[in-house]
């Protein structure tokens, strides 16, 4: 009996997932624990192994592909079992709405946006062939067949890819201003959807039909669909950078951004390679980096304050205790000192443990604490950065958020944390002095409303006084202490100079008064 490839549980904040990468094709045979796949989210990726043994019936979704939770991704039957027969999804007037494949017609797009029925003979072709075409809004008896053999994925991507480039050449510009086909079929100007384009609206929930406005999807732009999103859907955050960034992988990366609150146009020779250049595509986390770093920046109002911190006692406390850890299974690091002072930071400020949304301010009484950890750098000379969470730290003593700390840090690493250990941070702590950094002004993680940098510990002359800082004393004193600084970045709707200082101020007595007893 055919088993069915579903996803797993990915946590509450996923909502779809896009497949990276198939490890297996159809018609190979797979064990039971096999992984079949590596799709990604927003904030990790994972392999899906096979559920059963046995044969890859069919593949319902391609590389790079957006797929719903409850969505059946591909069938393993047994041997010699024939594949079930493929539902093919339309493009309907109501999201999910589907026809059978043998039906006697399909649905399709006509020059006005709406929808005709016509009859179609029998085409064979893979299920990923079906789904591709289907996406694009094509038929696929408009597909050049091979004398009778099924049409696969590459006939259907090299069928678009022609007749992308048929468009790019017949642009001309429309009574409204924008990009409208000319010359081109009317099966394609009709039906034809750009992948770039259709990659923007699924990421931003938009509605292709809405945006066109009774014009031809074939004719909707990239730019026409974020400017339709920033006027009618309240997404002002979105500009010609969110733009570059979903449809880098289709088109390539766009070069400069312009972030500013107008949309921008991208400069369509910006992403071409010249002479002494080299072009590197952007990865995927990359992307996802720039993206969220991008909407934080036009989020949150951001501002940051520095406060110097006395490591003496913590580095004290360090060198007698790492032993006695190590004969515990634990390494002990210095990171795991500053979560458990940025626990009763948040104790003494709990809107710094919270989450701004228009009807007021939500406070978590969770402390679950992220760490940002770097990833090996690439061939650009930059690496990735994933944000494991160290849940309930403020139920946990030193040698608990030590393992956490530890075990986290290597499975990020390792590529092999789970989407649950990046689910659920209340706030985060990035700690850059581990490459040399003394001070940095670190980006908010939203829906965060505060993100802790802490620097570099290094020996620095401090005046020792047991009077007021601003009073000379006869017994001031120059001292060599291990110093760090804290930099937290903060968002001003939420706290302001005052609120965080006291925040900063909680962090710094508890690591400069660390008592031996913890």
């Amino acid at each position: 009996m055919a088993t069915d490839v579903t996803l797993p549980d990915m946590g509450e904040e996923v909502e779809d997932v896009t497949i990276s990468r198939w490890l297996v094709k159809e018609g190979q045979q797979v064990g039971a624990g096999d992984p079949l796949l590596e799709i990604a989210t927003d904030k990790v990726d994972t392999e899906i192994p096979s559920p059963a043994s046995g044969t890859v019936m069919s593949i319902n979704f391609g590389e790079g592909e957006i797929v719903e939770l409850d969505a059946v991704i591909a069938v393993i039957g047994e041997e010699g079992e024939a594949a079930p027969a493929p539902v093919e999804t339309r493009i309907a007037g109501d999201a999910g709405q589907t026809e059978p494949a043998e039906s006697a017609g399909y649905l399709t797009v006509t020059q006005t946006g709406g929808l005709e029925d016509a009859q179609v003979e029998e085409v064979r072709a893979t299920p990923v062939a079906r789904r591709i075409a289907a996406d694009a809004g094509i038929s696929l008896s408009v597909i050049p067949g091979r004398d009778g053999e099924q049409l696969t994925k590459g006939d259907v991507e090299a069928y678009l890819e022609e007749m992308k480039k048929e468009n790019s050449a017949d642009v001309g510009v429309g009574a409204d201003g924008g990009e409208e086909p000319q010359g081109v079929p009317v099966s394609v100007d009709s039906s034809f959807v750009p992948l770039e384009v259709r990659r923007l609206a699924a990421t931003y929930d938009i509605d292709l039909r809405e945006a066109a406005g009774g014009r031809p999807l074939g004719a909707l732009t990239r730019q026409q669909l974020i400017e339709f999103a920033r006027e009618n859907m309240g997404q002002t955050h979105l500009s010609a950078a969110a733009v570059n960034l979903v449809s880098a992988k289709a088109s390539g990366p766009k070069g400069n951004m312009d972030i500013g609150s107008k949309p921008a146009v991208a400069d369509s020779g910006s992403g071409e390679q010249k002479e002494g250049e080299t072009l590197v595509p952007h990865s995927r986390m990359r992307q996802i980096i720039a993206r969220n770093m991008v909407q934080s920046a036009f989020t949150a109002p951001h501002v940051t304050t520095v406060h110097s911190v006395d490591m003496g006692n913590v580095t004290g406390h360090y060198q007698a205790q790492r032993g006695e850890f190590a004969q515990q299974g634990v390494r002990l690091t210095l990171t795991a000192y500053i979560v458990a002072a940025v626990v009763e930071g948040l104790k003494t400020v709990p809107a710094a443990n919270a989450e701004w949304t228009e009807e007021g301010l939500k406070i978590k009484h969770s402390y679950n604490i992220g760490m940002a950890v770097a990833l090996p750098a690439d061939e650009t000379g930059v690496g990735g950065l994933i944000v494991p969470v160290i849940q309930d730290a403020g139920d946990m003593n030193l040698l608990g958020i030590s393992r956490q700390v530890a075990d986290l840090a290597i499975r990020a690493r390792e590529n092999t944390l789970t989407a649950a250990d990046t689910q659920g941070g209340t706030f985060t702590l990035t700690n850059y002095g581990t490459s040399g950094s003394t001070f940095q002004t670190p980006v908010i993680l939203q829906p965060q409303v505060a993100i802790l940098g802490t620097g570099a510990i290094e020996k620095r002359p401090v005046v020792v006084s047991s009077s007021k800082p601003y009073e000379a004393s006869v017994d001031d004193y120059l001292a060599f202490r291990p110093m760090m600084d804290l930099a937290l970045s903060y968002d001003h709707r939420v706290l302001d100079g005052a609120s965080a200082d006291a925040f900063c101020g909680a962090v710094k007595s508890e690591l400069e008064e660390w008592p031996e007893a913890k």
